[in-house]
């Protein structure tokens, strides 16, 4: 049996429910819960080469549980970006968390990509997994409509995508989509991006205690434009608050920061072909993940590690060959988990919960298959994107197998 030793990570991104929740021990492909297929006795790792590249991240869950009325988080970025938030209402009245953006010195033109805002809730899954679902729907229809304008320009998307020179696949759609929201501000001027609300001074969405608000949004600014993440009474000013409050330190689990290339890129090197007893497989997020990336907290200067990788965006390139229909499972290897992903395949996107039920996994020795490719005796190439949630455990595991039912939905 293939077992791997997982060290315990301790956060309260998950609250009581999760935290990014790697627990230690050896798993045991013993049991699996009704719906779900056991996790193999014997499996292969494939092999991967791992690139770099995308938007500088603002990570902002540090403290994940907030007491006091203060700013959680701030930096200044220029280019492309992107902000994860995460955390909660820890007081006993009602509070207001804000996301302020504005110039640093000039006039610039702030353009959105991808967005994905929970809503607030208790139930700390249901609010992770609402900004996950919107954020990969934006990215399917952002998606959609690049494919579609390259093709009208001679295949540039496929040029962009996979760029030699390139040290990483480029995923911004900045560059191929005409029609993207776009927001201009002077110095001077402020926007709240949790309810796009421009220079209106009571912005900001409502928490009640114990209520978390998570989510993450993509954008990019030609010229430096300052981020503030700030928790405040549900009547102030934030633009004045986020000029006078004072910034709050972080809890004892530093997950916050500014990070660089947020996009990570696994290429599976050679085509998955099995035969029907065979199972392949690719642990990611892992406690010794040489891949979490490393950066710096901006408001005291300390070098951070984002354990979880939270705010990042995997692309899992793989494909398929031979005359097997394969499918493609999740396990949740640190246990209770609830996310989305999304594949592309042949210009086909579909996006699927993770698990594709309406619970979350429970355990850690369950596998849900939600996606199936059938090659066809030729070679069917895929991009499986998904991104950490805020509220659930980590590693997880990709399964590729033979779909011996073969009723699942196929490419």
């Amino acid at each position: 049996m293939k077992m791997l030793s997982l060290l315990k990570l301790s956060s309260r991104i998950a609250g009581v429910l999760a935290g990014i929740g790697l627990l230690g021990g050896f798993f045991s492909p013993a049991h699996a819960e009704a719906g779900f297929r056991k996790v193999p006795e014997k499996y292969q790792d494939v092999d991967v080469k791992i690139l770099r590249g995308g938007p500088t991240l603002l990570f902002s869950d540090s403290p994940e549980m907030v007491y006091e009325n203060g700013i959680l988080y701030k930096d200044t970025v220029e280019g492309d970006g992107r902000v994860f938030f995460h955390h909660v209402n820890g007081t006993k009245e009602n509070k207001k968390l804000a996301v302020l953006v504005r110039p640093v010195d000039r006039m610039t033109t702030i353009t959105w990509g991808c967005r994905g805002i929970g809503d607030p809730d208790k139930s700390y899954y249901i609010s992770a997994v609402k900004g996950q679902q919107r954020y990969f729907n934006e990215y399917k229809k952002y998606w959609e409509k690049a494919r579609k304008n390259s093709a009208k320009q001679q295949g540039k998307l496929k040029t962009t995508r996979n760029d030699r020179k390139k040290e990483a696949p480029d995923y911004g759609f900045y560059q191929v989509i005409p029609d993207l929201p776009v927001t201009t501000l002077a110095k001077g001027e402020y926007m709240e991006i949790l309810t796009r609300e421009r220079n209106m001074e009571h912005s900001g969405i409502r928490l009640k205690p114990e209520q978390l608000l998570t989510g993450m949004f993509d954008f990019h600014a030609p010229h430096p434009v300052e981020i503030v993440v700030m928790m405040c009474n549900t009547k102030d000013n934030i633009k004045s608050f986020s000029q006078s409050a004072r910034a709050l330190p972080m809890d004892e689990h530093p997950l916050r920061g500014t990070y660089r290339n947020s996009d990570l890129t696994y290429i599976v090197r050679e085509p998955i072909q099995m035969k029907w007893y065979q199972e392949k497989a690719l642990c990611l997020a892992g406690s010794d993940d040489t891949e979490f990336l490393q950066g710096i907290d901006a408001m005291t200067g300390t070098e951070t590690k984002n354990n979880g990788n939270y705010g990042v965006v995997y692309h899992v390139l793989y494909s398929v060959a031979g005359e097997k229909p394969l499918k493609m499972g999740i396990n949740p290897w640190g246990g209770d988990f609830y996310g989305a992903g999304m594949l592309i395949s042949e210009g086909k996107t579909e996006i699927s919960n993770i698990p594709h039920i309406d619970r979350y996994f429970g355990t850690g020795y369950e596998i849900d298959d939600i996606f199936s490719l059938s090659p066809n005796h030729k070679r069917k190439d895929a991009e499986f994107i998904w991104s950490p949630p805020g509220a659930s455990n980590l590693p997880i595991r990709i399964f590729w197998s033979v779909d011996k039912l073969e009723n699942n939905k196929k490419y």
